[in-house]
């Protein structure tokens, strides 16, 4: 039995999701949707920001939990995405990773 899901486990729960509940598939809607929830991220990033200079524990852990579940959303996209164009994920990542590794960043 697996610990955690891997990136494969994620695409194949969002096809049956997408399916149980009809979800739409056109893509420039979950585009622009998984663009509303990287403002979320921003916003939540914000907020743990202020959190953590005003030094406030319970602030900054209800940031982080928001935070949290934005990022989660923002994943479901992405994944919902690569559903919907026949992309694998987790075979695309690691290839670019690969990439990557190997590549010089200028600033």
């Amino acid at each position: 039995m697996k610990d955690q899901p891997t990136l494969k486990d994620c695409q194949a729960f969002h096809r049956h999701l997408d399916e149980l509940k009809g979800f739409s598939q056109d893509l420039p809607l979950n585009v622009m949707l998984l663009v509303e929830e990287v403002g979320e991220v921003a916003k939540e990033v914000r907020r743990l920001t202020k959190a953590h200079q005003s030094g406030q524990a319970s602030d900054v852990e209800k940031a982080t939990s928001h935070l949290r579940e934005e990022l989660a959303d923002c994943l479901a996209y992405v994944v919902k995405l690569a559903n919907y164009t026949g992309i694998d994920l987790e075979e695309a990542y690691v290839e670019k990773m690969r990439y990557n590794i190997h590549r010089e960043w200028h600033e």
